[in-house]
């Protein structure tokens, strides 16, 4: 699953049990079928996360597809993106429970997961690990976003049996220190610290509405509502 543009996460368990096996030049697929060279940067078995750095070469301009992230919601439909070749087979459910413990370790850290029921129409969830979860969209216009993905079952749980497993996006940011942006603060910010003011303007909200630009961007980004910002000079 494709992180950032330079970085992609996949199930650290899929690259075998020696950690240094794991650290080895791999191949990346990108959607549409092209490959390309990739290298394990590091793998974090509390999470059972890797991430690969994408190589791309000199001088090589290879188109993305965007992508987007989101949190799950209890309740919601997901499909997993991935599809094994020569496999018809659709992996999909909703998702049951978000952001609970997945592991944790004597000196109390802990990470979270999402839990997603299956509909039971995949005999072999297995070969669906480490694929991407993406909510799934009845409007084929509206972009897919990822919520999560899937990783191992842990050893220690009492979850049924048909319960699958979804790394948290939020925990591989954290876990790993290649990135250079962190997942924002759960407090909120102070008067002195916001860079924004949230401007409540019904009127003028109805007004946008009317333009037919509007309402076409807010069907294309997925979302029913939206405020209007005020940004803060700064010096």
């Amino acid at each position: 699953m494709r992180l950032t543009k330079y970085f992609a996460l996949t199930a650290a368990h899929c690259l075998g049990d020696d950690r240094k096996a794991r650290l080895r030049p791999v191949v990346v697929r990108l959607p549409g079928g092209r490959r390309l060279a990739g290298e394990v940067k590091d793998c974090d078995p509390l999470t059972d996360m890797a991430l690969v750095k994408i190589i791309f070469g000199k001088g090589e301009k290879v188109p993305l597809p965007g992508i987007n992230f989101d949190t799950a919601r209890r309740g919601e439909p997901w499909r997993a993106a991935h599809r094994p070749p020569g496999n018809g087979v659709e992996l999909r459910g909703t998702v049951s429970d978000v952001s609970v413990i997945y592991q944790s370790t004597h000196d109390d850290q802990a990470v979270s997961c999402h839990l997603l029921r299956q509909d039971g129409s995949c005999d072999n969830v297995k070969k669906f690990v480490g694929s991407p979860v993406d909510r799934e969209e009845l409007d084929p216009d509206r972009p897919s976003v990822v919520l999560g993905l899937i990783v191992a079952r842990p050893a220690a749980t009492e979850a049924p049996q048909d319960t699958l497993f979804a790394g948290v996006i939020d925990e591989a940011v954290r876990r790993f220190d290649s990135f250079r942006f962190r997942p924002e603060p759960a407090r909120p910010l102070s008067e002195s610290e916001r860079i924004y003011t949230v401007l409540q303007d019904p009127q003028a909200e109805a007004a946008a509405r009317k333009d037919h630009t509007v309402r076409e961007g807010l069907k294309k980004a997925g979302v029913s509502s939206y405020v209007n910002l005020r940004w803060n000079h700064r010096p």
